[in-house]
């Protein structure tokens, strides 16, 4: 409770007092009859120097005038200006629409825009990458699509699955609410290879958020989320394009997106993915294949409708179904596994998920809104590694009711709603079944309070009641300054609370002869993060650049400490008898030297803990140091287009095997290492083609497979990874669009 008072507290010494105001919208119908928000109109007092500007939705508040009547107007270049009278006063119901000065055929202005940006004027500290971003990479799903953004880092978690989990704020991504379009996404079964389900041409961009985040979209964020925007059929000017990749290690894969225009209302929109591995690989020669074996399917449909007036609606339905096999090179699948075969591993998913969103506006007061989320997934996962079996189902529903309005104007806005979550998992780990039911009613309220362009705050807090763990509380606040046009402040704190799934969310332990063990009932984590920020916006070569700082702490109440330093024949799993905390420091800049040549760089820093055994040790596989750099260079109207990328990434701490015999024995921490990437794409008129390379050193982790010549023996060990274990990868890729 000192923590909700100090952020109480916090609350009250940070909102200004608050002027009185008039607000409303501006919006602008163009020469063909659409109307949009209208993003910098100037709106001021006739006969006064009192003014102010709309944001990018359209939305302005100004201060009153000293007398009553008065004349507002609006002006925007483009369009012709408006004059209001206004006699009374706190007027917060405005509906401008100017109308367009002249009437031109339509021509399109393109504009470049830095592919990652941070939004400036919103409280809640928020990075975005485009989907021209992703396009750097090979951009095959999205668990590869961060390699050139450093808030986010991937890592594979074993030597046989071909796994791979995100980390942030030197966290694991279990802390890290992922969510689809504010929706929660990756959760349960999905947490270890859901990032591997979605391609990354779905996408249309990505927005990462440090720290908790807003109370709406649940209570499990604790590092941070990352909120995925797919594509809208409603925006698509491409009715259909096609996406091939393959690299000369035997990986293919297509996607194809078709958008289809009913007429003004309704919309479509289909996307379909394949792809496949199915060449043997064992580039270090210890008998085990470098990545499994893999075939996946999936297909997303969503429809659109907006009946442009007062109502919205969308909802949409996805499939997937996939298939890994990989271990020794000479393994043969078999129903009936046992040691005399060879160590092999399999893992079978399926999953069916829907969603549904719907929007009910209020054309005389575009501030309301009442808004209904409704998601739905069903997934079956079947794994065996060597003679460990493991058969997980789950079934989620997930409902969110939120109400949006405003206090007398603009400047205060706050949100009400309600939501449920209901999980239902059946699980079985050898002979073993476990199951349960979570239930989770929850209530929140977010209030949202601006003042002029210079100062904005979200403070929020959700009530929800576990029908395992009863009621808790969850308060957020996120608060901005602007000091200068260029200079923003960022203050963050906030709970979050999560119950984990162990077996799924370590499944890197299966793939080891470790011995799983739990002598207590694992509580829910609970955790506070508190963070701060910095961003200055200047002039750098004559071009636009920035720098952006950050720091954010984590702590612990409670954690699920997963033992590897115990014993290297077991993993223990626990409460969290101690401290656990996370420091996490990021510096990145970017700015243009040259037009048209982009550079960001970037440096981390981590000083991740928790006590294991009564001892309070650095977290396992966390470098303590990263440095990225990343330079893009395009030539007129992106004909062709350069990226290269280079990550370096520190030691980090490795698990004891002190204990081992002494050729299973490994050095305390990891070794330092570089990671290159490059892609170059030339554009022709239809379509695009891109040649790039993964890994350009080829560095890989030395045997990383620890007694791989006995894989059912107590000393095998395939999880201590570190490093890739899969060499340089060429590929090359064809993108095609039809308008």
């Amino acid at each position: 409770m000192n923590k909700l008072f100090y952020l109480i507290i916090l609350l009250f010494f940070t909102i200004p007092v608050a002027a009185q105001h008039t607000s409303g919208k501006v919006v602008g119908s163009t020469s063909i009859g659409k109307k949009e928000e209208i993003v910098g109109a100037t709106v001021y007092w006739i006969g006064t120097t009192v003014a102010s500007t709309s944001d990018s939705l359209g939305m302005f508040s100004i201060p009153n005038p000293a007398t009553i009547p008065a004349q507002l107007i609006v002006t925007m270049v483009g369009y012709l200006s408006d004059t209001i009278n206004i006699n009374s006063y706190e007027r917060s119901d405005l509906f401008v629409e100017l109308a367009s000065a002249m009437n031109l055929n339509v021509v399109e202005v393109a504009d470049k825009q830095g592919t990652t940006l941070y939004k400036i004027f919103t409280p809640i500290n928020t990075e975005v990458i485009s989907g021209k971003e992703l396009l750097k990479a090979a951009c095959c799903n999205i668990s590869e699509s961060f390699s050139t953004n450093a808030s986010v880092d991937v890592a594979f978690t074993d030597a046989v699955s071909g796994a791979k989990k995100i980390q942030m704020l030197g966290l694991d991504g279990v802390y890290t609410q992922i969510l689809s379009e504010n929706m929660p996404m990756l959760r349960g079964l999905s947490a270890s290879y859901g990032l591997n389900y979605i391609p990354g041409t779905w996408i249309e961009n990505i927005m990462v958020t440090k720290g908790t985040g807003s109370v709406v979209n649940g209570y499990e964020s604790i590092s941070g989320q990352i909120n995925l925007e797919f594509l809208k059929p409603q925006e698509q000017k491409k009715r259909f394009f096609i996406n091939v990749y393959g690299n000369q290690k035997g990986r293919a894969e297509v996607n194809v997106h078709a958008a289809k225009k009913f007429n003004t209302k309704l919309t479509t929109m289909l996307f379909t993915h394949a792809s496949s591995n199915t060449m043997k690989q064992d580039m270090n020669k210890d008998g085990f294949l470098d990545m499994p074996l893999t075939r996946q399917y999936s297909v997303f449909n969503r429809w659109d409708f907006h009946n442009q007036k007062n109502f919205e609606a969308q909802f949409g339905i996805k499939g997937l179904y996939e298939t890994r096999q990989g271990g020794q090179t000479n393994f043969i699948y078999s129903p009936e596994r046992d040691s005399s075969n060879h160590y092999g591993i399999g893992i079978n998913t399926k999953a069916m998920e829907y969603f549904s969103k719907t929007g009910f506006m209020f054309p005389s007061k575009p501030y309301k809104s009442i808004g209904i989320q409704t998601s739905g997934k069903w997934q079956q996962q079947d794994m065996y590694f060597g003679l460990r079996n493991y058969n997980g189902e789950q079934k989620n529903v997930y409902v969110n009711a939120i109400y949006a309005n405003i206090i007398h104007n603009t400047n205060h806005k706050y949100k009400l709603g309600a939501s449920y979550l209901l999980d239902d998992y059946s699980e079985k780990y050898n002979d073993t079944a476990f199951a349960r039911t979570e239930s989770v009613p929850g209530v929140f309220a977010e209030y949202t309070y601006s003042y002029l362009d210079n100062f904005s705050l979200v403070a929020g807090i959700r009530a929800d009641y576990h029908n395992m763990y009863g009621i808790f509380y969850t308060p957020r606040l996120h608060v901005r300054y602007t000091i200068t046009k260029k200079t923003t402040l960022r203050l963050s704190g906030g709970r979050g609370f999560r119950t984990s799934n162990v077996f799924i969310e370590n499944q890197s332990v299966f793939a080891s002869s470790r011995k799983i063990v739990m002598n207590e009932k694992l509580n829910p984590e609970i955790a506070w993060n508190y963070g701060i920020s910095f961003n200055q916006q200047f002039k750098l070569f004559g071009n636009e650049a920035f720098v952006n700082l950050d720091f954010f702490r984590t702590d612990f109440e409670n954690q699920v400490i997963v033992d590897l330093d115990q014993s290297v024949n077991k993993v223990v799993f626990y409460n969290l008898d101690g401290r656990s905390y996370s420091h996490s420091l990021q510096m990145d800049m970017g700015f243009e030297p040259l037009e048209d040549f982009a550079v960001k760089l970037a440096y981390k820093w981590y000083d991740v803990k928790s006590t294991y055994n009564k001892e309070l040790l650095d977290k396992p596989y966390v470098p303590k140091h990263r440095v990225m750099l990343n330079m893009a260079y395009s030539t007129y109207m992106d004909i062709w287009k350069f990226d290269f990328t280079t990550n370096w990434l520190g030691q980090s701490r490795l698990p004891s095997t002190a204990l081992s015999p002494a050729p299973y024995q490994l050095p305390s921490h990891s070794k330092d290492y570089f990671l290159l990437n490059a892609q170059v794409t030339k554009k022709f008129r239809k379509f695009e083609t891109y040649l790039g390379c993964e890994n350009i050193l080829n560095y890989t982790q030395k045997n990383p497979i620890i007694a791989s010549e006995n894989p059912f023996g107590s000393n095998f060990d395939a999880s201590m990874i570190y490093a890739p274990v899969e060499g340089r990868i060429i590929y090359l890729g064809l993108r095609l669009e039809i308008k």
